[in-house]
Parts: structure tokens; C-alpha cells; sequence
């Protein structure tokens, strides 16, 4: 023993003579982290996060209503004053001596419902307590009772007969799929890898138009007839490319079969009836660019002279399908747009500046990329967008009308106006990492730096947040969405409101008019993401270099005070089912949410195995259109179907019909007519008429019937009785003699 202390004291000198510490550094504990889970009515799961930093240490947990504490604060108390401990006493947890984080938890229960809470953890040791930040959360209701928001209703929109099939989700269709809704009045476009609804052909997949009855809603397919292969053993895509707004309007690709793909393939415009009001010429390599929303000015592509102006550049079997022209195609004739200012031929190479908002509302001003810059074609003039930074510019997104347009480059954010042909550097500093997207009128825009996320409006930039997550951008593609009124619908990573999303992206909406941020996806409950939230970006139809991305689902209602989003936590007590489903958010006084901060609510049931999926809605959100493999009507045998909640919705219940097993499962047979044929039954000439009797009379017939068998009866026994006395009689008259 003595020899072993000889040898730590030898080494402890040489220790200190190298100046190496005897001992490591200890201090107070560190809380490092603290979060809720499992909140229900009456109960909540406590977890925390602590370094004991060398010493012994203990933890506990102090909660209190958020009353009491703001009770406490408003009297000039500690703000915990009077709250409950846990565990209780003076003690704790015993955390040990480590100098790692150790990790505890606290069941909490006897909680009031429908109550907010405020709580934090203390840890000590020897070098003193450590308090971790306030949190909060809020208990459910006692006994919830799930209702759709806004008075909506689930409404099964495709058919129960779906020829053993059933609807496929976006990107599920050949890599792709159109979905699309009305923008006004309930009505929607969708698509399935089965034919059903009387369709004249499948070219791989199948289209179909749902559209609302007072009874139902109707299914029509209006997949065109077409031969066999004519697209392909691997079709690229759906035949539909996109709809017109009120989708009166149809442009879709009609292939044809030939020996060696790739085959000869136009481009029909169809109107609501399904009448083809025009078609392009067929070519190998044409392709659908862009179009506005009314699809009255469609931009097409193709390597091949289509109008005059056009170059096609040669190559074997035909033209250079890298080199590709573009055309506008309006009133059922193509018009050159890719020449260069003041040119009278055009340069191939070609493509539209973004799948979105590059051609106006009108199709008057089309934004094009050629040879790595930008330029805009207005009528028969073509100008240079970017020259102002020397080429090179990267178009992101323009107003409704085209007249403003901003293009990124090097960082720095440009807004052209195309008025006056300037350009203008909004960004002097740069560091510009992506746009999100900017109003119709072009009056304000959102853009993301390593800073964070920017409003610009009249000059002058103002920060709203601290990130953006990247696939907010480009505005054509990314799951960003802005409303006419400046209301920004966006995802972050960053705990933008305090809330604990433990690293998971939420969605959040922007106020243009109160300045406010609101995370739309948190937790009401104040309980840690498990899970991301989305909001789907543009959807894609295709593959490859052939791919389209046309479209982009309204998940923000055009007045900017609802948001259709998914999420795999559960935010409302009837969500059970560990999936995603879509929710919709919703601004106070906007539908039925009267609740400050606005109102969470589920829109899909939350109990489906296979979750649910959010395609669509209406401009104002009142139709809100999804998929899911939950039976959420009577009528709906199982199999995913496409689904709407829609405001003030809902059909009349229809009978059950009565369940049967195996042979019960047959139709009741008519009665057996047992009576001889009318030929073998004898029929004498004049048959006596027909007697009815009344009840009464029949009745009192009967009674006398009665009364003269019951008489005869008893004078049959009173004849039986007077023979047996003459016969005793005669006997006794014989004994005597």
C-alpha cells in the first residue's frame, strides 16, 4: 500500500513539474438540452439533458401553470415560485460524476387539461445550480372530439369501380402524373395506371376529370384512343403535359409508332369537351417548354424550322436535338422567339428561361436563355435582360405581366424593368443564396442569404427571419409559395419561434401586412418534432431531359391565410397513425379558427395505415383535394382514392346494404307456382258467382255451426247414456226370475 502511494506522489511530481494538471477542471453542471414528449390531457413526459462536469450531480424538473408563472414575474418573484418539483423534495435524479452528457426523463401526470405549462430543469453539484431555459407546453383537451375544420366534409372523388385499380400518387404515374385542380368550383384532374370510367385506350396510363354533382361526383376518362406501343415500351411520362385553370383546356402529346424511336410525336391543344382545337407538326424531339395559365400561349420546342426565321442545325436523321429552337404557339400557328436583338434569323440553342412564370399572363412577354444570357421577346422585339451585369444572368422569376423581372448573378439579385430596359442591382453586397418568389405585381420580393431570409419592398430590404432551407428555391420548382397580398409560405430548419424542432424543417407563414411569423406545422402542444413538415414543391412529370415541371399545387390559398402542408407528427389527438397526412393552417378569423396565432387542424383522417397525401385546392382552399388509402365514406371499399374536404361539403349517407357469407351471398328466389296449368283445370259453363263474406257474417255463421255440433254432441252422449240404463235394467230383471 505504502509503495503504491510512494508511486502516485512520484507521479504527481512529475505531473506538476511538466505543468500537467493533478486533476481535471470541474465546475457547475451544464444543461444542455430539455424537451417535451407524450402530451396528453393530463399528462406529459419531461426529458432533459445534463453534464455533470466532474462532480456529483443530481437534476429535477420544476413545472407550473403559465398563469402562476406570470403571476409570479407580475409580483416581482422568482418566476418559479410554488412550482411542483420532480422528483419531489430537495433531491434529484443522480446524474453521477461524468463529464458527458447524461440524459433523464420525468413522467409528470395529474395535470389540468386544456392548460399551458411553463418549466425548466435544475441540476447540482458541489460547484453550484444550473438552470436550464424556460419551455412550455400545453395539455390537450379532456375529451377531444375530431371534427374537419371550416365545416368541411370528406367527399370520395374517384369512383368505387376503378376496374380493380386504384389512383396512384404524384410521381408514381411513368415518373410522373398530372394532378391539377379548378382553380374556382370543385372539380379536379387526375391520373391512374388503370383504365376505367369507359376510357377508349391506355397509353400507360390514363387521365380523368372528377367533377361535383348534387349527388356524387361524376368520373369521365379522357384518355384519346391510341395505338398499341405508340409511346414507347417505357412511356416517358403521362400523354397530359398541363390544364388550363378552370381546365377547359387540355394540352397533351399524341405519339405515333414507328420502327425506331425516337417516334414522331405533336402537340394537341383540346378543349373541355375533348375537341382538339389545334395541333402542332409531329417531330421526334418536340417538346412541351412552358405555357401561361389560360393555355392560350404555349412555348414549344424543337431542333427542326418550324417558322420563318428558324436555323436547324443538321445531324444524323435529321437536326441536332441539342440545339433546339423555340416557338410560341398561339391561334394554331408557330412563331420564332429565339432572335437575338435586331437579328432577322435566328440562333438555335435555345430553352424558356423557367417551366413557370416566364411567359405573361397575356403570352405578350416571353423570358428565354441563349448562349448563357438572359433576353425577353416582346412582340417582334427581343432584348437583353442582363447586359447591365454583363451577361450571364440566371433568370428566377417575374410579375404576372411580365413587365418586371429578376435574375441572379455572382450572388447579387437584379429587377429588370422592361418599361425602360434597365436593370437594377438589389443586392449591392451580394451573398444572395436563392429567391423564393415575388408578388403578381411584382411590389415585393423574398430572397434567402447566409444571413437569413429578406423582404424587398420599395427599395428597402427588411429581414423576417433567420433561414430559409433551399428547396423554398427556385420560385418555378421550390415548395415556397407567395401570395397577391405578400403573405410568404416557406420552410425552415432554423427554430424560427423558439419552437424545439430538433433540426426538422417546418413550415412557416410569413404576415406581409402585420410583420408577424407563425410556424403553421409546430406542435400546439409544445412537444419536440419528430419529423419534417413539406410543402410540395412543382410536380413532375417525366424523366430525364424530356421531364416537365408545369405546375404547382395551391397549398397557400390565394388570399394568403391558409396553407395545406404534411407532416409525420402528430399534431391533433386524432392522428394515430405514425404517418404523414396534411394538415391544413389557418389565420384567425379565416373559416372557423377564432384562436390567436391561427388554427391547426387535420384535413386527412390521421388513422390510415398508408397516411395521406396532399395533390391540391382550390384558390380560396375551400376545396382541398388528397390521397389516401383509409375508407373514409361508406361507399369506399379500400385501395388509395382520391379524397376532398371540402368546405360545407358531404353527400346523404346511402343505405348499408345487409352483409351476407358464401352461398347466402345469392338472390332470393321468386314463390314456386304449384298450381296445374289453366288447360288441365275443368271449367263447367256458367261458374256460380263469386261469395264474398263479410267478417261478421262469417263469424256468426260459424258461431251457429258451432252451437248445432255441440248439441248434437249432447244428445248423442244423452242416447248413450239412456241405453246403458235400459241395458242394467234388463239384467236385474233377469236375476230376480
Amino acid at each position: 500500500m505504502r509503495r503504491h502511494l510512494k508511486t502516485a506522489a512520484a507521479l504527481l511530481a512529475v505531473a506538476v513539474g511538466l505543468g500537467v494538471s493533478s486533476a481535471p477542471a470541474v465546475a457547475a453542471p451544464a444543461v444542455e438540452d430539455a424537451w417535451v414528449s407524450a402530451v396528453t390531457a393530463t399528462a406529459v413526459d419531461l426529458n432533459g439533458s445534463v453534464n455533470p462536469d466532474g462532480l456529483s450531480t443530481t437534476a429535477r424538473f420544476e413545472y407550473l401553470t403559465a398563469a402562476a408563472y406570470e403571476a409570479n414575474l407580475a409580483a416581482s418573484r422568482d418566476a418559479f415560485f410554488g412550482a411542483t418539483r420532480s422528483p419531489l423534495g430537495s433531491g434529484g435524479v443522480n446524474l453521477g460524476s461524468g463529464t458527458v452528457a447524461v440524459s433523464f426523463i420525468r413522467h409528470i401526470g395529474l395535470l389540468v387539461a386544456g392548460t399551458a405549462y411553463r418549466y425548466r430543469v435544475v441540476a447540482t453539484n458541489s460547484a453550484g445550480p444550473a438552470h436550464g431555459p424556460v419551455g412550455w407546453f400545453a395539455t390537450t383537451e379532456a375529451t377531444p372530439v375530431f371534427e374537419l375544420p371550416d365545416a368541411r366534409a370528406w367527399e370520395m372523388v374517384s369512383p368505387v369501380d376503378k376496374g380493380g385499380g386504384e389512383i396512384q400518387r404524384p410521381g408514381e404515374i411513368l415518373g410522373g402524373g398530372v394532378f391539377q385542380a379548378a382553380a374556382a368550383g370543385p372539380a379536379i384532374t387526375y391520373g391512374s395506371l388503370t383504365s376505367f370510367a369507359g376510357g377508349a385506350g391506355s397509353p400507360g396510363a390514363s387521365q380523368y376529370l372528377g367533377q361535383r354533382t348534387d349527388g356524387g361526383w361524376s368520373t369521365a376518362n379522357i384518355t384519346p384512343s391510341t395505338l398499341a406501343g405508340a409511346y414507347g415500351e417505357e412511356p416517358d411520362g403521362v400523354p397530359f403535359q398541363l390544364f388550363s385553370g378552370d381546365l377547359g383546356r387540355s394540352l397533351l402529346v399524341q405519339a405515333s409508332r414507328c420502327a425506331e424511336e425516337p417516334c414522331p410525336r405533336r402537340l394537341d391543344l383540346r378543349d373541355g369537351a375533348g375537341a382538339t382545337i389545334a395541333s402542332t407538326p409531329a417531330r421526334p424531339d418536340l417538346r412541351f417548354a412552358g405555357a401561361n395559365s389560360a393555355l392560350t400561349q404555349i412555348v414549344v420546342s424543337s431542333c427542326a424550322a418550324l417558322a420563318p426565321g428558324a436555323v436547324e442545325i443538321p445531324a444524323a436523321g435529321g437536326c441536332d436535338p441539342s440545339a433546339p429552337n423555340l416557338y410560341r404557339w398561339a391561334g394554331g400557328g408557330l412563331t420564332l422567339i429565339n432572335l437575338l436583338p435586331a437579328a432577322i434569323v435566328g440562333t438555335p440553342g435555345a430553352t424558356l428561361a423557367a417551366p413557370a412564370g416566364a411567359v405573361s399572363a397575356d403570352g405578350t412577354r416571353i423570358y428565354f436563355e441563349l448562349g448563357g444570357n438572359l433576353y425577353l421577346r416582346t412582340g417582334t422585339t427581343t432584348v437583353a435582360v442582363d447586359a447591365a451585369a454583363g451577361g450571364g444572368g440566371s433568370f428566377e422569376t417575374a410579375s404576372a405581366d411580365g413587365s418586371l423581372a429578376f435574375f441572379t448573378k455572382a450572388g447579387h439579385l437584379y429587377r429588370f424593368n422592361a418599361g425602360s430596359g434597365t436593370a437594377t442591382d438589389l443586392t449591392p453586397g451580394g451573398e444572395v443564396e436563392g429567391v423564393l418568389g415575388a408578388t403578381p405585381d411584382g411590389a415585393r420580393l423574398y430572397y434567402a442569404t447566409a444571413d437569413g431570409l429578406y423582404l424587398h419592398r420599395s427599395g428597402a430590404a427588411t429581414k423576417i427571419a433567420d433561414g430559409a432551407d433551399a428547396s423554398n428555391f427556385p420560385p418555378a420548382t421550390g415548395s415556397a409559395r407567395v401570395a397577391a397580398n405578400g403573405n410568404l409560405a416557406f420552410l425552415s430548419s432554423e427554430p424560427l419561434t423558439g419552437f424545439d424542432n430538433a433540426g426538422n424543417a417546418q413550415a412557416f407563414v410569413y404576415s406581409a401586412a402585420t410583420g408577424s411569423l407563425t410556424c403553421a406545422s409546430c406542435n400546439p402542444s409544445g412537444a419536440r418534432a419528430l419529423g419534417a413538415a413539406s410543402i410540395p414543391g412543382a410536380s413532375v412529370n417525366g424523366t430525364g431531359l424530356t421531364a416537365t415541371r408545369a405546375y404547382k399545387s395551391r397549398a397557400l390559398s390565394a388570399s394568403g391565410t391558409r396553407l395545406f402542408f404534411q407532416t409525420p407528427d402528430k399534431l391533433a389527438a386524432a392522428d394515430t397513425n405514425g404517418a404523414f397526412d396534411v394538415y391544413q393552417w389557418e389565420a384567425q378569423g379565416t373559416g372557423s379558427c377564432q384562436r390567436q396565432g391561427g388554427c391547426i387542424s387535420l384535413i386527412s383522417s390521421g388513422r390510415s395505415a398508408g397516411g395521406a397525401t396532399f395533390v391540391d385546392a382550390s384558390a380560396d382552399g375551400a376545396e382541398a383535394y388528397f390521397l389516401t388509402d383509409g375508407s373514409l365514406v361508406p361507399t369506399d371499399p379500400g385501395l388509395v382514392d382520391l379524397y376532398n374536404a371540402r368546405v360545407g361539403g358531404g353527400f346523404p349517407v346511402p343505405p348499408v346494404p345487409i352483409a351476407c357469407l358464401g352461398d347466402a351471398c345469392q338472390p332470393v328466389p321468386s314463390a314456386p307456382d304449384d298450381s296445374p296449368p289453366a288447360t288441365l283445370i275443368p271449367r263447367a259453363e256458367g261458374n256460380p258467382p263469386l261469395r264474398i263474406q263479410k267478417p261478421k257474417q262469417k263469424a256468426k255463421k260459424k258461431k251457429k255451426k258451432n252451437a248445432k255440433k255441440k248439441k248434437q254432441a249432447k244428445k248423442k252422449k244423452a242416447q248413450k247414456k239412456a241405453q246403458k240404463e235400459a241395458q242394467k235394467k234388463g239384467k236385474r230383471k233377469g236375476a230376480r226370475r
